[in-house]
């Protein structure tokens, strides 16, 4: 895969996340005009649930415009915490949404609504469930390709819809053929309690984020591996950190070199540990404090 320039990852997140809002309103529209056709609260409720996901998707383009500014004086890492906050608040909406299509559906079970047009309202789902698919997988691509949590958090949303809009397929052809209505209400509340299950990896993720755990362990070792290629004049290393914002993995660390070694030659060899590590880990920042074999601290 062409590794991508800051420029075009920003690009690419930006695009991605303006496409996303412009798909949930075309689903609102489509979804509240044939709910209203069929009186099916399901398919309202979908809307509802692509109207969170509109917001949400509105929260992500300006988060994500938010993360990939450049650094500036008051933030010197950047802002790409902005997109672990952007995945916190969309777990928040599809909890929100969850709960509410677990309220619809209690209303329905308690008061109870014939359906009308069922051929109709299961074409319908059935186009929104394509659309849905495809632009769930393509934004999951690019989060892939952007290492975005926000974009991540995106196709979860559609993901979502796909199931929701399935369950609400099941439940027309189950009214239709069996006019058994509270299939309905059950489908729904089985759809929310899966919402719920499935915002727990989002969450984990924006946490992490925020609370700046270290990279994964193939990461770690990769560094790890480079520095110890460099023995001939690495004596050893240490204080190794790494954590990760936004589209960027900031890592550190101290490398002890050998004394005899001048302070230009200590400078090229540190670049190029930088150049080799940044080379395997795309869109990493890296610094390297160099210390002397000789030093009082490693003597």
């Amino acid at each position: 895969m062409t590794q991508l320039s800051p420029e075009q990852i920003r690009q690419k997140k930006l695009n991605t996340a303006l496409l996303s809002i412009v798909v949930a309103i075309l689903l609102i529209a489509i979804k509240l005009v044939f709910g209203i056709i069929t009186n099916s609260v399901s398919i309202l409720a979908s809307a509802a649930d692509s109207f969170l996901d509109f917001t949400s998707s509105s929260v992500n383009y300006f988060s994500i415009r938010k993360s990939e500014k450049p650094p500036d004086k008051d933030h010197r890492f950047g802002h790409g915490k902005a997109e672990g906050l952007a995945g916190l608040f969309q777990c928040f909406v599809i909890g929100v949404s969850a709960l509410y299509l677990i309220y619809l559906s209690i209303e329905k079970i308690t008061h109870g609504s014939a359906l009308r047009e069922l051929d109709l309202g299961i074409g319908v789902m059935v186009f929104t469930i394509l659309v849905s698919f495809a632009i769930a997988r393509y934004i999951k691509n690019v989060s892939k390709q952007t290492d975005s949590i926000a974009l991540s958090a995106d196709s979860l949303h559609y993901h979502v819809d796909v199931y929701t809009n399935i369950g609400v397929i099941l439940t027309l052809f189950i009214v239709k053929f069996t006019s058994l209505t509270l299939a309905d209400p059950i489908m729904s509340i089985l759809i929310a309690l899966m919402i719920l299950w499935s915002a727990r990896d989002i969450v984990v993720q924006s946490v992490n984020v925020l609370m700046d755990k270290e990279l994964p362990d193939e990461f770690v070792s990769k560094i790890e591996h480079i520095i110890i290629n460099h023995s001939d004049e690495v004596r050893s290393f240490h204080k190794l950190r790494t954590r990760h914002a936004g589209s960027i993995k900031f890592i550190e660390f101290h490398v002890v070199l050998n004394h005899k070694l001048t302070f230009v030659q200590s400078h090229e060899l540190a670049e190029d540990i930088i150049k080799e590590i940044e080379a395997v880990i795309p869109n990493s920042e890296v610094t390297v404090h160099v210390d002397p074999d000789k030093h009082p601290d490693h003597s």
